[in-house]
This record gives C-alpha cells, structure tokens and sequence, in this order.
C-alpha cells in the first residue's frame, strides 16, 4: 500500500492558508491516516519544526493511552496531533496537563456554557463523560508527539455500545455546528500560549487554573501502579497528588480511575 496523499484543501481553503492562519511552521492534512501520532513521529524523525501539525479526517488505526483504540470516525471531531520539542528539565507527564489545560480554553472560548474538566493525566471530561484525550508520545531526544482527539459533532448513536453511557461531544453538551476549523484554530491557539515552550514547572497561577478544572480532587482513586487513595491535586510539575494514610504520594506513570460516586458540580 503507497503512501497516503496530502490534501491541497482544508474545510474549504487551501492548507497553506490555515498554516498561516494558525502560525504553524507546517500543516499536513489528509482524508485518512492510521494514526497522525504515527505520520508525524516520522516527520519529528526527520527533523520538522517545533509545532508542525497533522489533522486527518478519520483515522483507521487512532490510539489512546495504553494502546486503546481511539474511535475516529470521518468528520465526527478533530482528530490532529502537533510537536512539541522541550528542553530536558520539562517533566514528560507536565505535558498532557499543560494540553489538557489548553484543550479546556478552547472549548470554553468556543461554547461559554461548556464546563470542561481535566482528569489526570490526560483526558478531557463534560458532566462525566469523556470528550477528549491526549496521547502524547516521545519521538527522539526533547521531542514529544500530542495527538488531540475531540469529539465534536457525534450523537449518542453514533459511539459503539460499550462507550455509550461514557463517552460525550461538544453538539451532545449542547455546543452545535462549531467547525474543526475553529475548534483547531483556538486548540493550537491555547497550546501555542502554554507549550511554546512549556514550562519546567507549572506557576501559581497555572496550578490554579489546572485545580479549577481538576475532576478528581476530592475523591477516591486507584491507580494503575497499584496506589489508593484521596486524590488531592497536581503537583507543579504535574504528578497526581494522592494521600495515602496520612502521606501523600505522587504519581508520575499510568492511569486512574475514581472508586466513588461523587463528581465535582462543574464538570
């Protein structure tokens, strides 16, 4: 099977205009991909700049944390990836927080109803349901792959059955006929201001706007490296801050998932 083609136009205009537009150094878009994770690792391996992007209309192969299928059905959300090169005092996980974080300005830019929160490490959560997901990958020395997935035009029907009562998009939270140009223009917008470079460690001011958004502060987890406990917030340097009998431990690898029932009223 040959390469797949790039395409010359965009959501109606040429793709060079919207690497203008959007102040990136290249813009690759295509009708399909595996993965643009994986099509932009090897142009990351080839040298491209700082913030080269890749968007596909649908990806076949579409991956999430721990090698979980992302589905990534044809013009039902935007599905893009960016690099990110970083100096080597950047802790890796700070940069799914410091995208999540962009993810949920966007958002918020675009639909000023839409109460998104961040579930560490790197999902984006409205009302309980997952709206979106970060994978962000290594892809030779300081050079980190983000691949954004967001849900944007899906109804209820349209996920598969076991993601049925887990799974939301912007138009299911009411958000409706917001284009992947303006959700791309203003992710890579918020993501510029954040990680353009990221920061060795997160300032007071960004450890509020995460703790604002944080949807496991405050209830009991368990993690996959095999800690349980009350999560607590995220460490300036973006852990999972998790106490534990009375000490307080900081997760830096895996998952998490709630073991309660609560959820804070602004997700």
């Amino acid at each position: 099977m040959g390469q797949p083609e790039a395409l010359d136009d965009w959501e109606g205009r040429p793709v060079e205009e919207w690497a203008r537009r959007w102040g990136v150094p290249l813009l690759e878009a295509y009708d399909e991909l595996p993965s643009t994770n994986d099509h932009l690792r090897v142009l990351a391996e080839a040298g491209a700049a700082h913030f080269t992007v890749v968007i596909a209309d649908a990806q076949t192969a579409g991956k999430g944390r721990g090698g979980k299928h992302w589905e990534s059905p044809s013009g039902m959300g935007l599905w893009i990836s960016f690099l990110v090169r970083i100096d080597s005092e950047v802790p890796p996980i700070l940069v799914p927080i410091l995208v999540g974080l962009a993810a949920t300005h966007a958002l918020e830019r675009l639909c000023p109803s839409l109460r998104p929160g961040i579930k560490w490490p790197n999902d984006i959560e409205v009302e309980g349901r997952k709206l979106g997901g970060i994978l962000c990958e290594g892809a030779g020395p300081g050079a980190v792959v983000v691949g954004v997935g967001l849900n944007l035009h899906q109804g209820i029907e349209d996920f598969d059955p076991g993601l049925k009562g887990r799974a939301a998009s912007m138009e299911m939270a009411g958000c409706r006929g917001v284009s992947r140009s303006k959700v791309a223009g203003e992710l890579l917008s918020a993501a510029r201001s954040l990680v353009d470079p990221p920061p060795p460690l997160l300032d007071e001011r960004l450890r509020q706007e995460v703790r604002d958004r944080d949807i496991l502060t405050g209830r009991a987890v368990r993690t996959e490296v095999g800690v349980s406990g009350q999560a607590i917030g995220i460490g300036a340097d973006g852990a999972l801050l998790v106490e534990v009998e009375g000490r307080v431990q900081e997760i830096r690898a895996g998952g998490v998932m709630p073991i309660d029932s609560g959820a804070k009223g602004a997700t």
